[in-house]
């Protein structure tokens, strides 16, 4: 342990001269350190308001007692990490988690206050406090991600060739952004083959953390520390007040599948399966069938305006069709409102600007000036509404590829055929052709590995912003 140093490399390498360190003793108050404050003020702005409102009034004792008994539940479901590595999500059922604490405290002690505190009281006041705290979250993650490269919230990670998808992840994460500066462990010989390489002792990683003004510290597994030299770091790390988080070495896969048991001191974490089949998924497909429906019959006088438009422009039929792979390598015929001219151009007219299987142009000659606004607002996929209705898509998966595409998919790729395809998806919200194939493959799987109706929500949601924003559409 102590021959070990570690030495700053990879894309934040230029970051570490001018990193800065903080003062010590200074909490700001927009600072991911001041939120048991901003809770402490958050539950008594609740009390006070439900003192105003509630019929009949609480006593003046549990006005004071609430904002007391709102901190012993963000104590008791651990949501006063003052580490902004996790998203607000993760922090939002935390919240609720405290929520329901007091809620169930709450009406236990109506039991013995009568009618001045109802269970409907407790409920009020629970539903108050979580989201008075999570509002406050909100605010003080936006208030970080404004103070410019030098005010974000700085994370060491320390580790070896996964140290790039660590880095990657949390800066990808939804909150403020972070200020990652990515370390890995080398003998000291390593480091002394390397000059101009900034290092430290490994039992001095806590200081060098407290020294940059680190918020957490994140390990990876190959980072070359033993489990007692692991354990020992945990310890100075503890002492600095410092959160730790250590990496399970698994990529693409939810904290939700998830479950950590110990067996004699041995720490261990079971990965469960996605489950694709069963009531949720039956729910999920009637619901988007019956969207599809409705959606057609309201759409219904757009499309035909849209097929009119599309005839008059260039010959040829208004809905163009497709062969496509879909679940388990089934193949369909999918539909789309023609964007394309039918004359078709010289190779020399056609150059891809994409990488890997995908083939797409930003200006290709073939696209009609209607088709570039249909494709724009992404108003091309409606007929694709039918193919949900019939059961060859749904609202949401992965992109409908092409046959040839899928014939040269190696076994990784071929995971996107594990589900069906979808008019809108997680990489299509994500930047959709502005994407590198490999990036698409990544949210691909992380979407097939990690589905649940409340992901293929979040996507419908975001897919509002994507279309509007028109990013990655051509």
């Amino acid at each position: 342990m102590t021959e070990a140093t570690v030495r700053v490399t990879g894309a934040h390498e230029r970051d570490a001269p001018r990193l800065v360190p903080a003062r010590p003793g200074t909490v700001p108050w927009s600072g991911p350190r001041s939120l048991p404050l901003w809770d402490l003020l958050s539950a008594a702005l609740a009390a006070l308001v439900l003192s105003r409102t509630l019929v009949p009034a609480p006593t003046p004792v549990l006005a004071v007692a609430i904002p007391l008994c709102w901190c012993v539940a963000l104590q008791a479901a651990r949501a006063t990490a003052t580490a902004p590595v996790g998203t607000l999500g993760h922090a939002a059922r935390r919240l609720v988690h405290a929520g329901a604490l007091v809620a169930l405290a709450g009406s236990a002690l109506s039991v013995v206050l009568g009618p001045r505190y109802t269970p409907g009281h407790a409920f009020l006041t629970a539903a108050a406090c979580t989201g008075a705290s999570l509002l406050a979250r909100a605010m003080v993650w936006w208030a970080a991600g404004t103070r410019g490269v030098r005010g974000r919230p700085r994370v060491l990670v320390i580790g070896d060739d996964a140290r790039r998808h660590a880095v990657a992840a949390l800066e990808r994460r939804t909150g403020p952004e972070l200020s990652v500066v990515s370390v890995r462990v080398d003998s000291v010989a390593d480091a002394a083959e390397t000059p101009g390489v900034t290092s430290v002792p490994a039992d001095g990683i806590a200081s060098y953390a407290a020294r940059i003004g680190a918020c957490a510290v994140v390990v990876m597994p190959e980072a070359g520390l033993e489990p007692a030299g692991l354990r020992r770091l945990q310890w100075s790390l503890e002492a600095a007040r410092l959160p730790l988080y250590v990496g399970p070495g698994l990529v693409g896969v939810t904290a939700s599948r998830l479950e950590a048991t110990d067996v004699d001191g041995l720490p261990l974490v079971r990965v469960h399966g996605v489950q694709r089949a069963g009531g949720r998924a039956v729910l999920v497909d009637v619901t988007g069938r019956c969207v599809a429906a409705v959606a057609l019959l309201v759409l219904l006088p757009l499309l035909a305006v849209l097929c009119v438009a599309i005839r008059r422009e260039s010959p040829g039929p208004a809905i163009f069709r497709q062969q496509r792979v879909g679940q388990d390598g089934r193949t369909f015929t999918i539909y789309k409102l023609r964007t394309m001219g039918l004359a078709p151009p010289s190779p020399d007219e056609l150059a891809n600007d994409a990488d890997g299987v995908l083939f797409k142009m930003r200006s290709d000659p073939r696209v009609t000036t209607r088709g570039r606004w249909l494709r724009r607002y992404s108003l091309d996929e409606l007929p694709q509404l039918l193919n949900v209705l019939l059961g060859h898509m749904r609202l949401v998966g992965p992109r409908p590829a092409l046959p040839d595409e899928v014939a040269v998919y190696t076994d990784d790729m071929r995971r996107r055929l594990a589900v069906r395809p979808g008019i809108t998806g997680l990489w299509q919200v994500s930047g959709r052709s502005d994407l590198t194939w490999e990036e698409t493959v990544r949210l691909d799987l992380h979407y097939v590995d990690n589905w649940s109706p409340a992901l293929d929500l979040r996507i419908l949601c975001r897919t509002v912003k994507a279309v509007l924003g028109h990013r990655g559409a051509y």
